[in-house]
């Protein structure tokens, strides 16, 4: 992937291929797992809830103090490709911490003595908190550029977040000093990797960073670079939108004023680009780098919507229908929210496998003059 990005950056300037935000903070949370004492904690804690939940007896009693407790929590554990999940497996055990012990201590448990041993260490559970001052700042960060809001120049401050608070979380961790020193160069890899010059661009044009910049001289000079090259390429005066720049940074002209600096807390970045800023040279450069999504998961939730389209008794949708189908559903989510149950279920969600045979083949040619006539 890295040759290609090499190959498509030498034939056209104008593009900035950039990794997955999402996909590298994973990879940092793996690499600081692979450290021998967050792999010692993490194989224990595993070995933990595994040997809970593979013995009837301990779970039961497990489940009983959980009920005294007025709990429901499950002990989870991560999954191989998202360590994310690591989080959430030590806050299950803290959460669970007091159910877990008195299990440990009740005479009906016969547990295993090395088991036994580390639900009553303090040393495992020190270690356990210690771990997550390390952990969940990337966990936290995870979530947030997943999102389908997620903005490009999100993944500047995320990053900034993460290396400050793992900075701060390290001289009271229990890793040995040369581990000290490896998370701090995964973090650097970890950022040599997420951020391209076109972060810094997208965090100098986000009105909502404003005067708050964080950038170094270094990257405000590629940030320029990035501008005047993507003004190159729409045809636009360099010159004229690099004025506007100095313009904007400076806040004078259009956006001497505080109104329009407030405003941006109630809209998109882009739209206020588009909607307030449209007359400067540079909204159209700001509004189009504003919209490139940080991370691929937005992108590749699309495709289980095709999927549920596009599927065995509707095998004969032309591409134009699916797309407008998919944008429709996926436009009318956007007025849901969260805690409502979906009520834009396609009749392809149905799990029901007669629905097929009861489906009446629609001729393809008639479906495509459906689709020119709308």
């Amino acid at each position: 992937m890295k040759a290609a990005w090499s190959k498509v950056e030498e034939s056209y300037p104008h593009i900035t291929p950039i990794g997955c935000a999402a996909h590298a903070l994973n990879l940092l949370l793996k690499d600081i797992m692979a450290l021998k004492t967050m792999d010692t904690l993490y194989k224990r804690a595993k070995e933990m809830v595994r040997y809970v939940k593979g013995h009837q007896v301990i779970a039961a009693i497990y489940l009983t103090k959980q009920s005294e407790k007025n709990k429901s929590t499950t002990l989870k554990l991560p999954s191989n490709t998202c360590w994310g999940g690591v989080v959430i497996m030590f806050d299950s055990r803290l959460e669970e911490k007091g159910s877990l012990q008195e299990m440990a201590i009740s005479q009906s448990a016969d547990m295993d003595s090395p088991i036994k041993r580390i639900l009553l260490d303090d040393v495992f559970w020190e270690r356990v908190v210690s771990s997550l001052k390390l952990l969940k700042p990337i966990a936290v960060a995870i979530a947030r550029i997943e999102g389908d809001n997620a903005i490009l120049f999100d993944v500047q401050t995320l990053l900034a977040d993460v290396r400050e608070e793992i900075r701060t979380a390290l001289p009271t961790s229990l890793l040995l000093q040369a581990e000290e020193t490896a998370v701090l160069k995964y973090i650097k890899k970890c950022e040599d990797f997420c951020l391209k010059p076109i972060h810094a661009a997208a965090y100098m044009l986000d009105p909502k960073y404003a005067g708050k910049s964080i950038l170094s001289g270094a990257e405000i000079n590629k940030a320029y670079g990035v501008i005047t090259t993507v003004s190159h390429h729409l045809g636009l005066d360099e010159g004229k939108v690099l004025g506007s720049l100095a313009t904007y940074t400076s806040k004078q002209g259009l956006w001497d004023g505080d109104a329009i600096w407030q405003s941006c807390q109630y809209i998109s970045s882009a739209t206020w680009w588009k909607g307030l800023c449209g007359s400067e040279a540079l909204s159209h450069v700001a509004s189009i780098i504003l919209q490139i999504p940080p991370p691929s998961g937005a992108p590749e939730r699309n495709w289980s919507l095709f999927g549920k389209t596009h599927t065995k008794a509707r095998n004969r949708l032309p591409n134009t229908r699916v797309e407008k189908l998919v944008a429709i559903r996926a436009n009318l989510r956007l007025f849901e929210s969260d805690n409502e149950p979906s009520s834009t279920k396609l009749e392809s969600d149905s799990e029901d496998e007669a629905l097929e045979s009861d489906v009446q083949e629609v001729d393809i040619e008639e479906v495509q003059g459906e689709d020119m006539e709308a």
